[in-house]
């Protein structure tokens, strides 16, 4: 199976335990999947896959951003 992986936006979230500031990324792979990936560590991130609508996706992604700030893919 062949999986085109689209970002469709960045921001910036805040760990809840570390106080930290980390990018974050909303990642589309076709067919109602979406990731969040949050970059901890050069070699660690956190990841939550969706299958939901693009809207959906980019609500929650909205809301766990600093001030709901992101930023959108130059194709979007």
């Amino acid at each position: 199976m062949n999986t085109m992986t689209t970002l469709c936006a960045t921001g910036k979230t805040v760990g809840s335990f570390t106080g930290k500031t980390y990018d974050a990324y909303l990642w589309a792979y076709g067919n109602y999947k979406y990731e969040i990936e949050v970059k901890i560590t050069k070699g660690f991130c956190d990841c939550e896959v969706m299958d939901t609508s693009y809207e959906e996706a980019l609500k929650k992604f909205e809301a766990m951003c600093v001030n709901g700030e992101v930023s959108m893919a130059i194709n979007s």
